[in-house]
């Protein structure tokens, strides 16, 4: 699993994943995606290059979206690929994780 971030403008935080979030992936994604919830409130994250994605990776997701909840943000998951998006739909992560098409809809998510 290849996980990126940057900001964009002076507040979100865009974090992007690529590979599958299975066991592995998921145990390289869970302190990437903890050290980088602290401190931001505003996340977006790029599934546009995952072709898996694992209950596991779903976990990972859902905790950070907690998270930044709890401190007052707000994270949404965007671009994900047919079958991973058919996953996060039918365990009903979309009532936890805002999910989004493309990246300005996350954005503007986050920025609202």
């Amino acid at each position: 699993m290849k996980l990126t971030q940057e900001t964009i403008g002076d507040d979100v935080l865009k974090i992007t994943a690529q590979g599958s979030m299975d066991l592995d992936g998921a145990a390289e994604a869970d302190p990437f995606f903890a050290t980088a919830a602290i401190g931001h409130k505003k996340m977006i994250v790029d599934l546009s290059g995952v072709d898996f994605l694992a209950s596991i990776g779903i976990r990972v997701l859902v905790k950070t979206a907690k998270a930044i909840g709890q401190a007052g943000g707000r994270m949404s998951v965007y671009g994900a690929q047919e079958a991973p998006h058919r996953v996060l739909m039918s365990t009903g992560v979309d009532k936890l994780v805002t999910l989004l098409d493309d990246e300005a809809a996350a954005l503007a998510y986050v920025r609202s």
